[in-house]
C-alpha cells in the first residue's frame, strides 16, 4: 500500500539499495513506486529515506558492519545511491530530447565518473549546474574512492548529488577525450 492506495498510482515494490553519504555506506531495501533511481530521491517527500534490512559501516572500518532492521538516512547527506534492476529508460511521452556526455564529478571522499544525459543544444556543463533536482542520473558509471578504495564499483545507472560535487569535469561528445577546459583553451588559442 501506497501513499496513493492500494495500487493507485503506481505499484509500489520492494528494491535493494546502496547508499553512500560522506562518511557512510548504508545497504539494504526501499518501497518505492518508480521506476528511476532519481525519482526515488528527486520526489521524496520527506527529509530521510527509510531503508530496512540496514546494513550500515563506515567508510573508514568496513570491518565494523552493523545491522538493523530499519535505518533512516538523511537526504541532505546522501551523495551517491545505486539501485539494482532499476533502468535509466524515462516513459516516452515523458522524454525530454538528450544527449550524453562524459563527466566526472569530486563528491568527497568519492569520485564519480560515467555518462550523463544533457538536453540537446545545451552545453554540457549547464547539465550539471542548471537543473532543479537535486539528484541526477549518471549511466555507464564508476564509483571509487582515493581514501577508500573498497568504494571501487560500477553501475550501469546511479543516482548523485550534483550539488554537492566539489570538482566537476565534463567532456562534450563531440571531443569526447577532451575535457571542456580544454575545449575553451583550443578555441582561446585559436581566436588569439
Amino acid at each position: 500500500m501506497s501513499s496513493f492506495g492500494v495500487d493507485g498510482f503506481g505499484t509500489v515494490r520492494t528494491v535493494t539499495v546502496d547508499v553512500y553519504t560522506s562518511a557512510h555506506r548504508i545497504s539494504g531495501t526501499i518501497q518505492t513506486r518508480f521506476n528511476r533511481v532519481t525519482e526515488i530521491l528527486n520526489q521524496l517527500t520527506g527529509s530521510h529515506l527509510a531503508v530496512e534490512q540496514a546494513a550500515i559501516s563506515d567508510h573508514a572500518d568496513p570491518s565494523g558492519t552493523i545491522s538493523a532492521p530499519s535505518a533512516l538516512v538523511t537526504v541532505d547527506e546522501i551523495l551517491v545511491m545505486i539501485v539494482a534492476g532499476l533502468d535509466s529508460q524515462s516513459s516516452q511521452e515523458m522524454r525530454v530530447p538528450k544527449r550524453p556526455a562524459r563527466a566526472q564529478l569530486a563528491l568527497p571522499p568519492l569520485r564519480v565518473t560515467g555518462t550523463i544525459h544533457v538536453a540537446m543544444g545545451s552545453r554540457p556543463i549547464d547539465g550539471l549546474l542548471n537543473v532543479p533536482d537535486r539528484f541526477m542520473a549518471m549511466t555507464d558509471a564508476t564509483l571509487s574512492s582515493g581514501a577508500y578504495p573498497e568504494l571501487e564499483r560500477s553501475a550501469s545507472v546511479l543516482a548523485l548529488r550534483r550539488d554537492r560535487a566539489h570538482v566537476l569535469l565534463v567532456a562534450d561528445d563531440e571531443h569526447p577525450d577532451q575535457l571542456l577546459t580544454e575545449v575553451r583553451a583550443d578555441a582561446e588559442t585559436l581566436e588569439g
